[in-house]
């Protein structure tokens, strides 16, 4: 807890013309009257890659920590829940060991009453929730009586911190007899406005299934009591947990600049110009979305991969594997770039430690502190110079998923914007490089504009012409830019060519596999077991963040 107040009050420090003055770069272009280059400040010559993760859960442990490490993660930004909190800094210890690694605070922020969003606040210091989960054994009494602690009472001028859902599952092979629930020092509430009181829980009937109920504190420990026959019932969880329980808008002003409670600041930025949120597992319609991003220009964008939720994406939500193509981030990601809204596109793997998706921020070579590199990764973030990584996994002669699982050296190595002789934006040009030569010979380059697939070129350089209307203006509203390197076979050696690859979307090329694993680390589908008849993906896939007509 110290340590965390300590780096509360350095991001309090920050003032508000700090703030003001972010906000405006932010929102204007960096390198041209009528185009936002992200890229515009990366010396492409000397910059390092580094790999980096804005969604991920894990890190809390040594070994955790190590087989990032062995992925060739060397930027750890953990994102955790319950409690939403920091995992940061690392351990001296892991440190000592890795000096090449650097951190930054990062946690998911859920549970908001008038949105059903979760997003990530890179860079931030907030940290909000609780969680206690019971063991099997804990589980298994019957009586089933156990004590919450270290909450906090509920009051009228903070209620979200007093809430806290109760969440109960019961199993049973056939239909038996309720348990009954009593619960102590807690009254249930709704879960909405002012969390109204509902009534004191005593000898609650609960029948086989999934319980969820939310309790406003009197005492800062929640006695439960659960009785039920263990011949006839099994408790499968028990846990109480607690979310941000606050309106989207607070708790996206507590990451973005903190605020003062009780005398003590909390949350806010380490960095006034770096970092910022992410919105994560986008499963919602635009409009939405539009929302969130005009709330602050540090409110970066969403994710468009997302390992744990269908990949590119389901409007169906969670956990789809239907055939597909599932698509619904990646087009949403177009969607919001038509509107004329700035939208960095992230890839993550979520929950899901040995899956696919990272992004590659574009950092100067590393000379000062530690301190200062970990400032630079998330101004990266903030500025979009990063491109996000979809790439094969990595096996042994046996067919075993093996680290460095899906680290992968192919990259951008050239986006510029080329210019005419008035000095205006005359075309981008791309090079791409660190292909496996071996593996994956073939390139295969495609830029997006609003207008959908624009130009593809079967090369490791192209260029795509910015054209104009009579009146000058740029006619596409946005370019990006995405990259293969694929292999000339695929499913144990069909033939894999540069007009297949142009005749697929991005959903179908990261389906490409040459065989199914049977056993191991070949996360690709989110259903129960399904890494056991998992593709192994053949391609490496990179997307550029996009240029932008201003």
């Amino acid at each position: 807890m110290k340590r965390r107040r300590m780096l509360s009050t350095v991001a309090g420090l920050y003032g508000a013309q700090a703030l003001l003055r972010q906000h405006a770069q932010a929102a204007s272009p960096q390198s041209a009257e009528d185009l936002h280059d992200p890229y515009a400040d990366v010396d492409w010559e000397t910059c390092g890659h580094l790999h980096s993760m804005s969604h991920q859960h894990g890190g809390q442990t040594k070994a955790s920590c190590d087989e990032f490490y062995a992925m060739g993660y060397r930027h750890l930004a953990f994102s955790n829940y319950y409690p939403s909190a920091p995992t940061y800094p690392l351990t001296q210890a892991f440190q000592a060991k890795r000096a090449d690694v650097i951190a930054a605070p990062n946690a998911e922020q859920h549970s908001m009453p008038d949105a059903p969003l979760h997003f990530n606040s890179l860079g931030s210091l907030l940290a909000t929730g609780y969680g206690s989960s019971l063991t099997a054994a804990q589980r298994g009494t019957a009586p089933l009586v156990h004590r919450f602690g270290g909450l906090q009472v509920f009051t009228e001028d903070r209620p979200w911190a007093g809430v806290y859902r109760l969440d109960l599952t019961l199993s049973a092979d056939a239909e038996g007899g309720p348990a009954k629930l009593t619960v102590k020092g807690a009254t249930e509430c709704e879960f909405s406005g002012a969390f109204a009181a509902k009534a004191p829980v005593h000898e609650l009937p609960l029948m086989a299934g999934s319980h969820t109920l939310y309790f406003r504190t009197t005492e800062p420990q929640l006695h439960m009591e659960l009785n039920y026959d263990r011949k006839q019932l099994t408790v499968t969880q028990c846990r109480l947990m607690q979310g941000s329980n606050r309106p989207w808008r607070e708790v996206f002003r507590a990451a973005l600049d903190g605020e003062t409670i009780e005398g003590r600041r909390t949350g806010g930025l380490l960095h006034a110009d770096g970092g910022g949120i992410t919105l994560n597992h986008p499963t919602q319609d635009r409009q939405r979305y539009e929302t969130f991003l005009d709330f602050d220009p540090r409110v970066l964008g969403i994710e468009v991969w997302n390992q744990l939720t269908s990949g590119f994406g389901s409007s169906k939500g969670f956990y789809d594997d239907s055939p597909g193509p599932r698509l619904h981030f990646y087009q949403l990601w177009d969607d919001l770039l038509r509107t004329g809204r700035r939208c960095w596109g992230f890839f993550v793997k979520d929950h899901n430690t040995f899956g696919r998706g990272r992004n590659v921020l574009l950092v100067p070579k590393a000379e000062g502190s530690a301190a200062s590199t970990e400032a630079e990764a998330l101004r990266a973030y903030r500025k979009g110079a990063f491109f996000g990584a979809v790439s094969a996994l990595a096996v042994n002669d046996a067919g075993e998923v093996v680290p460095p699982y899906d680290y992968s050296t192919f990259r951008f190595s050239r986006i510029v914007v080329k210019r005419d002789a008035d000095g205006r934006a005359a075309a981008v040009e791309v090079a791409v490089t660190g292909n496996d030569h071996l593996k994956r010979p073939h390139v295969q380059i495609r830029f997006v504009t609003d207008r959908g697939v624009a130009r593809v070129v079967d090369a490791s350089q192209a260029e795509f012409p910015l054209e104009r209307d009579t009146a000058g203006r740029w006619l596409a509203a946005f370019v990006r830019v995405e990259a293969f390197a694929y292999p000339g076979t695929h499913l144990g050696g069909e033939p894999l060519t540069a007009e297949n690859i142009r005749g697929m979307n991005v959903h179908d090329i990261s389906l490409l596999h040459d065989r199914r694993s049977t056993t191991g680390k070949a996360h690709y589908s989110s259903s129960g077991g399904a890494e056991l008849r998992s593709r192994i993906p053949i391609v490496d896939m990179i997307f550029s963040q996009p240029l932008r007509r201003v």
